[in-house]
């Protein structure tokens, strides 16, 4: 998550000092599972509307806790209380929307899903790459900010072409192969999100 967190915000352009701060908040920002009841956070099962309503407790809870300590990035409790806020208002715990997410908590909320979802979690399998992305297309603008989006799949492309080092690519080969194939779809979408000029920027 903090891998994912800073390589999406060197991206976007952010300041060393910047990406130091959201690479912790990628790191932190699930603590406040730490007053999540254990069979709930380990159940097999999906949740069920009782476990949903004690999971949806820990953004809340990892405001409350960072809140506390005393650290150089003042929004860091801010990006644990607001990583599951979606961009059309759905989110939770305040039902933010918009420009009203920090835009830290916008990188946080897109590391998190792309890290459940290549991931096997206790309820499912991890998902095929091709179906990662498509659940960024679907998902742009409704719980995932474009450009944080966009800065992404830029990210990916450029490791994959082999111009940037392979970091998101480690991270990923202990689970896939073949990331390469994914290229197309990424160049989609880029191309439906930003003007169609992403997929120009990614060979820059």
């Amino acid at each position: 998550m903090g891998k994912y967190s800073e390589v999406i915000a060197r991206e976007m352009g952010w300041s060393d000092d910047q990406v130091e701060g959201i690479t912790i908040a990628g790191y932190l920002h699930d603590i406040g599972k730490l007053i999540v009841d254990l069979s709930v956070i380990n159940s097999p099962e999906r949740f069920s509307a009782k476990d949903s309503k004690e999971m949806s407790r820990h953004p809340s809870a990892g405001y409350e806790i960072l809140a506390r300590i005393n650290h150089p990035y003042a929004e860091i409790p801010l990006m644990a209380r607001y990583h599951h806020e979606r961009i059309d208002g759905k989110g939770y715990p305040d039902g933010l929307k918009g420009d009203q997410i920090p835009p830290g908590a916008k990188i946080v909320t897109l590391a998190d899903s792309f890290d459940a979802m290549t991931t096997d979690r206790p309820y499912r399998k991890k998902l095929a790459l091709a179906d990662v992305f498509e659940d960024f297309r679907i998902n742009t603008g409704t719980q995932f900010d474009p450009a944080v989006v966009c800065a992404f799949c830029r990210a990916f492309l450029k490791e994959v072409e082999g111009k940037k080092e392979r970091r998101l690519l480690n991270l990923l080969n202990r689970n896939y192969d073949n990331l390469e194939a994914v290229t197309p779809l990424l160049n989609q979408l880029l191309a439906d999100f930003d003007g169609g000029t992403m997929a120009a920027s990614a060979n820059n």
